[in-house]
């Protein structure tokens, strides 16, 4: 949809202007479809400057030429409503985002941080999520997909509520309570999961190492109602 921003926050200054440099191309390719529709007998040569830079510390190698990363089809935005911004998500997320502003979330291939002593800067975490639910609005989705079964059961457990055995305490309110899993089901028919787990560079580079990728993704609810 032309109206649908989509806004990339990334700390990695590499990576940054990796995902930048993409997003020139894809722009420059949408002009030159369009203006080979509109002047189908004009042969414009390719334009060298329109080419994305080589970032050689970059997660995946640049590619040669646009024509390598799009498609010869015209997309309604022509890509102008894609934009990457270099930021610390886990500390100024709300500084960007107001209260149920977004519709989708996305978290891909996250830094697993292994170490035990590395875990609070996990970017899923019972503070952070906490966030995720106040900029996410009601029946909006956050996906996270990765490559690491632990850090898979990391996001289960932060995002969901145990079952309650009979006899036990309700457990305290949390930012849980805001989120529901999306069924498998739902999610074969998503087109972003599908994106998620074969269209990425992340996602392609688990594909050529045979890796496995773990799906998981939230509804966020309605907020509760205050009690009278």
């Amino acid at each position: 949809m032309p109206d649908t921003l989509m806004v990339g926050m990334e700390i990695r200054t590499s990576v940054l202007e990796y995902v930048t440099s993409r997003i020139h191309a894809l722009r420059s390719q949408q002009q030159r479809l369009k203006n080979k529709a509109a002047n189908p007998s004009s042969t414009e040569p390719q334009d060298a400057s329109t080419q994305p830079e080589n970032t050689e510390s970059a997660p995946a190698p640049t590619p040669a030429n646009d024509d390598e990363i799009g498609t010869e089809k015209i997309f309604p935005g022509n890509f102008e409503n894609i934009a990457a911004i270099r930021s610390n998500t886990m500390k100024f997320l709300p500084n960007f985002f107001g209260h149920h502003q977004l519709s989708k979330i996305f978290i891909c291939f996250p830094d697993p941080h292994f170490k035990a002593r590395k875990h609070k800067a996990r970017i899923i975490s019972e503070s952070l999520n906490a966030e995720y639910a106040f900029v996410l609005r009601p029946g909006g989705l956050l996906y996270t997909i990765t490559d690491v079964e632990e850090y898979h059961h990391w996001v289960l457990r932060h995002f969901l509520n145990n079952e309650q055995q009979e006899g036990e305490p309700a457990p305290a309110p949390s930012s849980k309570d805001l989120f529901e899993r999306v069924p498998d089901e739902e999610l074969a028919l998503d087109p972003c999961v599908r994106v998620m787990k074969f269209e990425t560079e992340e996602s392609k580079k688990v594909t050529r190492n045979k890796g496995n990728k773990y799906v998981a993704v939230f509804r966020r609810k309605a907020d509760p109602e205050w009690p009278v």
